[in-house]
């Protein structure tokens, strides 16, 4: 396993942070700590805030976390000799696992990320005969958590924030996607969610059975790009989910209505609905 000392001066790591994301920021030929620390997953919070926010798993985190990249980059730095720098599984593992410690140093909560969900979903790999081609096909840090989050892959059909425009004009322009990969229907052991806790691996059904129980159950959808029509456009969806003997866990659906539901006592929410897509959340 290659390693990568860690050296230089703890300005150089804060004048670079990463981007908000699910992967690498730089590439690993660039040779220092930026390119190593997996990126947080959600967008920093105000140092100055004192009520909590919906963090990116749709439980409360405090309003001042996540930190930003910068400041987990040099804490990782000031705390590791070395991080591990290849693209082996353990080496992953381990650089989210120094990157997670971090966090907690700096005192936010593991949930004011993804980073949990994305670890799990490598150490689940652990046991994996298929892991090596699972792996050779993904980024430095990226993780079989963010393909299916991005849309790829096994991902649901319309990836992780919404199914085809609304101008299609059936079912399947309104209800939500999923942003989890279908389970297996013969599965009986759990498999790890999107959200980072173990699920049915029969969960979440296919998008196609979700949007025909939402038929089922309901002589009309919103359709229009209001806070309350996206609200219970996601209500009905995850009533469907549970309908079909899944749990909300299963999906991304849950933490995603939460952000929406934490704007009702925001006044710029139409600014902020105007910038997003039918069922898209500033959650994702």
């Amino acid at each position: 396993m290659r390693k990568l000392v860690i050296g230089g001066a703890a300005a150089a790591l804060l004048g670079s942070a990463l981007a908000v994301g699910t992967g690498m920021s730089q590439a690993a030929e660039s040779g220092d700590i930026n390119a190593l620390v997996p990126a947080l997953g959600f967008s920093p919070g105000d140092p100055n805030a004192t009520a909590d926010r919906v963090g990116p798993t749709g439980v409360n985190v405090p309003g001042r976390c996540p930190p930003t990249q910068a400041q987990v980059n040099a804490q990782v730095a000031l705390k590791n000799a070395s991080l591990p720098s290849g693209t082996d599984l353990e080496s992953r593992i381990q650089r989210f696992e120094k990157t997670l410690s971090a966090i907690q140093d700096l005192k936010c909560p593991a949930s004011s990320t993804t980073l949990l969900g994305r670890l799990k979903s490598l150490t689940a790999l652990r046991g994996d005969a298929n892991r090596d081609n699972i792996l050779r096909g993904l980024g430095l840090n990226e993780t079989p958590a963010d393909r299916v989050a991005a849309g790829s892959g096994d991902a649901a059909p319309g990836g992780a924030t919404g199914n085809a425009g609304a101008g299609s004009g059936d079912i399947n322009a309104l209800v939500p996607a999923l942003g989890f990969s279908p389970g297996d229907p013969n599965a009986t052991a759990d498999r790890v969610g999107p959200t980072g806790v173990n699920v049915p691996g029969r969960c979440p059904p296919t998008q196609a059975q979700v949007n025909a129980q939402v038929a089922l159950k309901n002589a009309s959808l919103p359709s229009g790009t209001d806070l309350e029509s996206r609200i219970q456009r996601f209500e009905k969806t995850l009533s469907a989910i549970q309908d079909l003997k899944c749990p909300a866990s299963s999906t991304t659906l849950l933490g995603r209505l939460k952000s929406l539901t934490a704007l009702r006592g925001d006044a710029n929410r139409d600014n902020i609905l105007r910038g997003l897509g039918l069922n898209e959340t500033p959650a994702g």
